[in-house]
């Protein structure tokens, strides 16, 4: 079976790469390149090595997963006759979609791989930002990028930003939780002679009109309040406080039980900013709302039975359950087949059918307060006159 060998070319030109990778490189017949792009490219073609660039791959494609599919198949048909050496930008274990799916290739037994050389970027990258790595940092996938991955409280990286179009796909992800005004910085060809620096707001890295196949984003560690009050961690933490020994005098006595007429009066609240169709006020009663699951997490905390993590793994794991229609492999067309669905779900988890009273009462209260909301009347004068 010959084999694939997968050689990375550093961060970037010649003076970076460690001799031996360079000498393996030169000594080869045929070198083929993920991109051209790579400075030590034009070094292995005036040292006389052929070299085959998959850069025309990306024109004819419109996603980078349909991209390294082809690169991968190439490469793959090449191995069939003889031996390959394909060279990649930095550490071809970072951050190198192509190496995972020829290893993916080993392990269903089509090809042989071996992995060689290269000098992960991040290792000049950290230099280039003097990234203090010991305050905690991460290095993400520009094009596969996620408001969950973000974290304020980590220094972060972001490859895979090669141009205008992949830093503005990156730009609106990070505005989700990064403030416009963020301060970052980008790196150009980090290490190399060529190394250039632009530091900007996060709302104008697409406006620099930079191109190139070694950039790197970098956001620095923040403090900003803003994002520190969307933590779902801060907010755990600052109930607990509350509930704890040094806590709130009027927090720490509270239980369930005497808890249970908030819920409803807050609930009260929300549907009255509905009602009135307030979006600033939906957001602070909806605030409430979880205010209260919040407190009742941070008792149960406590006490030693639940927290708020508990609470919202039971949610997600109900919501994909009783929505195979969405997450699974069943079709629903209809109303009766979504009443089908939830219902064996359920029927599936061990729930019992019961009488729910709390449907029948939900009902004649909603429709006591939207009486009291929009025509001014008293609960009391509803009440008396048989809610007519």
């Amino acid at each position: 079976m010959n084999k694939i060998e997968i050689i990375g070319l550093g961060t970037s030109d010649l003076d970076q790469m460690p001799l031996g990778v360079w000498k393996r490189l030169r000594s080869a017949d045929k070198v083929h390149l993920r991109t051209d792009g790579h400075p030590v490219a034009r070094e292995l073609e005036s040292e006389g090595v052929e070299t085959v660039s998959f850069d025309h791959l990306y024109e004819m494609h419109d996603t980078f997963e349909e991209t390294y599919s082809a690169i991968v198949a190439a490469l793959v048909a090449a191995a069939r006759d003889r031996d390959v050496i394909y060279a990649v930008p930095g550490h071809p274990m970072f951050y190198e979609t192509t190496t995972e799916m020829l290893l993916a290739r080993e392990g269903s037994g089509e090809i042989h791989v071996e992995v060689s050389g290269g000098q992960s970027f991040v290792d000049v990258v950290i230099g280039a930002f003097k990234v203090p790595v010991n305050e905690g940092f991460q290095v993400l996938d520009g094009t596969a990028l996620a408001v969950g991955d973000l974290d304020f409280n980590k220094h972060t990286l972001i490859t895979q930003v090669y141009d205008t179009l992949s830093l503005n796909e990156a730009k609106l992800t990070l505005l989700e939780y990064y403030s416009p005004e963020t301060k970052v910085q980008l790196v150009d060809a980090a290490g190399s002679r060529d190394e250039k620096i632009y530091s900007t707001g996060l709302h104008e890295i697409d406006r620099l009109g930079i191109s190139s196949n070694l950039l790197c984003l970098y956001i620095p560690k923040t403090e900003d309040v803003r994002l520190v009050e969307r933590d779902i961690h801060y907010m755990t933490e600052v109930f607990d406080t509350l509930v704890g020994e040094d806590g709130c005098p009027w927090d720490k006595v509270q239980t369930h039980e005497s808890l249970e007429k908030h819920m409803i009066e807050e609930t009260f609240e929300v549907i009255e900013a509905i009602e009135q169709r307030d979006d600033d006020a939906i957001v602070e009663e909806l605030g409430d709302i979880l205010l209260q699951v919040a407190l009742h997490s941070a008792i149960g905390k406590k006490e030693g039975y639940f927290d708020f993590f508990d609470v919202l793994g039971s949610l997600n794991a109900k919501i994909v359950r009783r929505h195979p229609h969405v997450f699974g492999d069943e079709s629903a067309e209809s109303v009766d087949d979504l009443k089908r669905i939830w219902s064996e779900a359920k029927k599936n988890e061990g729930k019992k059918e019961k009488i729910k009273h709390e449907k029948e009462y939900g009902e004649k209260v909603l429709g006591w307060m939207k009486e009291t909301i929009h025509e001014g009347r008293t609960l009391e004068d509803i009440l008396k006159k048989g809610g007519e």
